[in-house]
């Protein structure tokens, strides 16, 4: 079986660097939607059997624009509310230059085994990474039998689960970087319990 990981598209909390968590809903920008649809038109030939999406716009409109540039059958998109992206609180929605300085602030973005995402009405990395494995074993169990799975979901979310699914300690997730917006990060696994990188966030050629 073969897991096909897509970062939603740009949105204008990403352009404007303010906190994008589980707690705000923003649609993807023009150019969000333009990353989405060449993605999509990169993965056009791959014959995917299943679909899961964050309830969230963003994931499941990039979900939408990458099938609808497929040349394959396309299948029902399925919510599975265990794939949106980290509650980050009292943070949602903030401008990140805002809470420069702030407790916390230092943890969350070099140290995340240490952030203490309850003390801001948030969930922690450790939080994250249980939800993400939970999420992963929802797709698992439903999509038995299946070759090829797309899943749309954050960059929070996948970085946490992706990157200690390829031996990186929860403490070490974000020395470089989150995955990039409309990008594919593929796994292989035959028994849903060994996995095994192919492609580590694939983004199409500007």
């Amino acid at each position: 079986m073969y897991f096909y990981f897509v970062r939603h598209g740009t949105t204008i909390n990403n352009q404007n660097h303010t906190f994008n968590g589980g707690g705000v809903d923003p649609v993807l920008t023009g150019f969000g939607q333009a990353e989405a649809q060449k993605l999509g038109h990169y993965l056009q030939e791959v014959h995917f059997d299943a679909c899961f999406s964050s309830p969230l716009k963003r994931a499941y409109e990039t979900a939408q624009l990458v099938l609808k540039e497929n040349k394959q059958a396309r299948p029902a998109i399925k919510i599975l509310p265990a794939l949106t992206e980290m509650d980050l609180g009292d943070w949602d929605g903030i401008s990140i230059k805002q809470l420069n300085g702030a407790p916390q602030i230092e943890n969350y973005f070099h140290k995340p085994d240490l952030f203490d995402g309850h003390s801001l009405h948030a969930e922690s990395y450790h939080d994250l990474q249980r939800r993400g494995y939970q999420a992963l074993e929802q797709i698992i169990k439903s999509a038995s039998g299946k070759k090829n799975v797309l899943i749309a979901s954050h960059g929070l979310l996948l970085t946490t689960l992706l990157k200690p699914l390829n031996g990186t300690d929860l403490r070490d997730i974000r020395k470089d970087g989150l995955v990039a917006t409309s990008s594919v990060t593929i796994f292989e696994s035959k028994d849903g319990t060994e996995f095994k990188l192919k492609d580590w966030a694939l983004k199409p050629a500007e």
